[in-house]
């Protein structure tokens, strides 16, 4: 009989290879295994039979999830956050923040909590309203006074879209988009 630090470790072999075997595997063990039979300790028949179709049904849904699943079904769809491709030819785009400064030199500021208050999915998430209401980053210059006393006065506010074009997966040339800009106070 399979002990749950057993099943532990089973767990952990499926979350580091994904296998669809190893769930497999899995369900077998803790339907016929970790279970006592049914002639052993008096587990009904019909026990074992809902305990193999609920696993049936886990089985199908990540087998569904899989092929035809989108993220909304996670954890039975794909996380598929990060899985895109880029042609050989394509272009990489990637939000940054530059800050022209008391001092009167152009920084490239983190989009970070620990810098402006904020992550970058969040600034990303909400990109349009930042451009209809330039005036939200107000907020990212003054928590940046607030957090980094020690760096200079942010004055002048970008959010830019840095674009890097690729030829045959290389890096090609790179510009940037300006999507917003605000004057701080």
């Amino acid at each position: 009989m399979r002990t749950y630090a057993d099943i532990s470790g089973i767990i952990s072999q499926i979350s580091r290879s994904g296998g669809i075997v190893l769930v497999t595997l899995l369900v077998r063990e803790v339907i016929f295994e970790i279970t006592p039979s049914a002639k052993g300790a008096g587990v009904r028949k019909a026990g074992e039979v809902v305990r193999l179709a609920a696993a049936g049904a886990v089985l199908a849904a990540l087998g569904y999830g899989t092929v035809y699943g989108t993220d909304d079904l996670f954890p039975f769809g794909p996380m598929v956050q990060y899985a895109f491709s880029i042609p050989p030819d394509g272009e990489i785009k990637s939000l940054i923040l530059l800050a022209e400064t008391a001092k009167g030199t152009t920084v490239e500021v983190p989009i970070e909590p620990y810098y402006v208050g904020v992550r970058r999915a969040e600034v990303e998430g909400q990109l349009g309203r930042y451009v209809r209401e330039p005036a939200l980053m107000q907020h990212m210059a003054d928590t940046h006074a607030r957090l980094r006393p020690q760096d200079p006065r942010l004055t002048r506010l970008r959010l830019v879209t840095r674009v890097i074009k690729l030829k045959d997966r290389r890096p090609d040339r790179t510009y940037d988009v300006e999507r917003v800009s605000w004057t701080a106070r």
